[in-house]
């Protein structure tokens, strides 16, 4: 990122403030050392904006707590910093708390579970309390069927869609039960990613993590299955509700893991049979020019030309796409016109990834079928 220097009333030059959203978080995430940061007071204003807009305000302050005095931000603004990251630091806690109880229901009901990213990957973070908590995702060791069945016994409206099921029972965080993980528009690709699916499942059901704060301990997904599946997320998180710097900034910690010569050339084979290495070489772009990731830690070489779009979307869209007006659903909208709107949207990314765009016209109109023809659609208002 360029600077773009403004001289203070004392001659003192003035960051970019998204320059020095970077550079803070990456004090925060312990990927640099350099604590050489200088704003003035609107600009720690633009900063914290862009870390709230982001979920990464508790690795920010992080970064934020590792400057000199002469250059941390007016104290009004620590104070109300301070405030919001102790929130996210509860809000982890009784997180961590429901999600070990949650999974501990159902393993007494026989029903295995696997943890999909959220708070499985905390446990990776310098400081696991500060990585922004979000929804509970559970990959059932069950069948579609089993699952729904489940579900519409407590909730017989719930929400349900190829990949999971809404299952609105807890007041802490919206929880979905899920199938699969994920999935790819492009038929023939989709078969190969739910095979892998299926492969990992086994060692993941196995693969347990001690939470924060040693509240208990839950199935995550292994290193090998995260190296490919975060990235189908982000994948897939592009095209339908945007992606986000805490997505990004979990990949980072995932890739930054032990991992040997062999078992990034597996991942690499993978992603290359899911016709993935494209969006993966974007991502090392970002991963690199926004994190400090290392070259050794690299699955394939980064794209800078379809990296800094990416970076473009990322920056657009803020957390999930919360921020961006071209996927936000306005109110009473059909599914007709929502359908319309993001297929709009996702024309922009045909040059770089046409079969996706194209496949996804396809799946949806399948998908509605799908749904309709086994009554997963949601009721129709009155």
């Amino acid at each position: 990122m360029e600077k773009i220097a403004q001289m203070g009333t004392q001659g003192r030059k003035y960051m970019q403030p998204e320059e020095a959203f970077f550079k803070l978080m990456r004090l925060g995430m312990r990927a640099c050392d350099d604590c050489d940061v200088a704003l003035d007071k609107a600009g720690w204003e633009a900063v914290y904006e862009l870390a709230r807009r982001h979920a990464v305000a508790a690795v920010v302050l992080d970064g934020v707590e590792r400057l000199t005095i002469m250059q941390k931000p007016p104290q009004d603004l620590v104070w109300a910093w301070i405030v919001q990251v102790q929130q996210v630091e509860e809000a982890n806690r009784r997180l961590n708390r429901t999600v070990v109880m949650v999974c501990d229901k159902f393993r007494r009901e026989s029903m295995g579970t696997v943890l999909l990213k959220g708070q499985g990957l905390s446990v990776f973070y310098p400081r696991p309390l500060h990585r922004q908590p979000g929804d509970i995702d559970l990959w059932m060791d069950a069948g579609r069927k089993e699952v729904v069945a489940y579900v519409r016994k407590y909730c017989p409206t719930a929400e349900v869609v190829y990949h999971h099921a809404d299952f609105p029972v807890l007041k802490e965080a919206p929880m979905e039960l899920h199938f699969t993980p994920s999935w790819l528009n492009d038929w023939w690709l989709n078969r190969r990613l739910q095979r892998c699916f299926a492969e990992w499942k086994t060692y993941s059901l196995l693969h347990k993590v001690q939470l924060p704060e040693r509240v208990g301990e839950v199935a995550v997904p292994t290193l090998a299955m995260n190296r490919v599946y975060l990235l189908v997320h982000a994948y897939r998180h592009l095209f339908d509700e945007g992606i986000g710097l805490r997505q990004l900034m979990d990949y980072y910690f995932v890739l930054r893991q032990p991992c040997t010569a062999e078992e990034r050339a597996e991942a690499v084979r993978t992603l290359e049979r899911l016709r993935l290495k494209r969006f993966a070489g974007a991502v090392m772009y970002v991963l690199q020019a926004v994190f400090g990731l290392e070259d050794e830690h690299l699955l394939v070489s980064p794209s800078e030309k379809r990296g800094r779009r990416l970076l473009g979307e990322v920056m657009l869209a803020g957390n999930f796409g919360q921020h961006d007006e071209r996927i936000r659903r306005p109110e009473n909208e059909t599914p007709l016109h929502r359908f319309c709107r993001k297929q709009a949207r996702n024309a922009g990314f045909l040059a770089d990834y046409p079969g996706e765009v194209v496949w996804g016209f396809f799946f949806k109109m399948w998908h509605y079928a799908w749904r309709s023809r086994h009554g997963y659609l949601p009721a129709k208002k009155e």
